[in-house]
């Protein structure tokens, strides 16, 4: 059973390094560029994305390269109606301001 635990974790660190990967590219990414840059097998990254397609977090588009897919920006939204920036940094911005520690020299 640990086994099962551990190769669950180990899927998740792999979907996770692809989309990251996915993600810092302004552009669609081949599979060769995403397997070299996860140091995954390119079947293995293969197998990965074609789960995350059919789930819409990844598209492929017509030159058979990665993109973010549209179910990542529906859970986005989600959380944007959650999260109340107001209401987050109020603590942070209403902490009294101290002046710099030592000399300020200008």
């Amino acid at each position: 059973m640990a086994a099962k635990a551990t190769s669950s974790i180990q899927v998740i660190t792999r979907v996770s390094r692809l989309l990251d990967t996915i993600a810092a590219h302004d552009e669609p990414v081949s599979l060769k560029t995403l397997a070299h840059t996860t140091s995954l097998h390119p079947s293995t990254a293969f197998r990965i994305l074609a789960s995350l397609i059919e789930h819409g977090f990844v598209e492929r588009s017509s030159t058979g390269h990665y993109q973010l897919g549209v179910r990542l920006f529906q859970l986005s939204h989600c959380i944007h109606h959650r999260f109340d920036l107001r209401h987050e940094t109020r603590p942070i911005l209403e902490r009294p301001h101290e002046p710099p520690a030592g000399k300020v020299s200008g």
